[in-house]
């Protein structure tokens, strides 16, 4: 999984640079604009496919990823660590969310070994778990106010067996990150601009 960081501010703004493009006709400098975005935008449009919200939220990545590039190396405005940080945690939780990291967490304090058996007295095959080794409490207690929560929307669901409880925890915790990105956006990328 890819760890964004925050990018480093460079000392000077872009009002302090003299560079060719400054003199350039502005004409010319649209163009050469264009042509630029056109080319970074190729592998990513490639890749592009019209199946589900992952490629939405892909898009998405890549344009933050370029805005915040532009806004940190132009250093235009007083604000640009506070956009630079926000920008980082939304690139990570894009990260986390096209990862199903926290869908996945689980497995990091419990394992188990999956079997695909056939059916006796018919066609297919059914998927049996075992045990292999690991502690879920140590997950169920890492998010303790989740799993509290947990049981109080679902309390229809019996949470004795806590493999139930900590895959409750996953789903819940991963629906959290994608809101906490939209919320993000919400709030904050209005001020996203140079």
């Amino acid at each position: 999984m890819k760890n964004y960081k925050k990018l480093p501010i460079p000392k000077t703004s872009a009002w302090d640079r003299k560079t060719w493009r400054r003199y350039l006709p502005i004409p010319i400098k649209l163009f050469i604009q264009g042509v630029h975005n056109i080319l970074r935008w190729i592998p990513t449009l490639y890749r592009d496919k019209d199946w589900d919200d992952y490629y939405i939220t892909k898009l998405l990545q890549k344009k933050i990823e370029h805005q915040r590039e532009h806004l940190v190396q132009q250093n235009r405005h007083t604000l640009i660590d506070y956009d630079n940080f926000w920008m980082t945690v939304v690139l990570n939780l894009i990260e986390r969310e096209h990862e199903e990291y926290y869908n996945l967490e689980i497995y990091d304090h419990y394992q188990t070994d999956i079997k695909f058996v056939p059916v006796p007295d018919g066609e297919g095959y059914t998927l049996e778990q075992t045990y292999v080794s690991g502690d879920i409490n140590n997950y169920v207690e890492k998010y303790k106010g989740v799993a509290k929560r947990i049981m109080k929307l679902y309390p229809e669901v019996s949470f004795i067996n806590p493999e139930v409880l900590a895959r409750y925890i996953g789903s819940y915790n991963q629906k959290r990150c994608r809101d906490l990105i939209f919320e993000i956006l919400k709030r904050k990328s209005a001020g996203w601009w140079d």
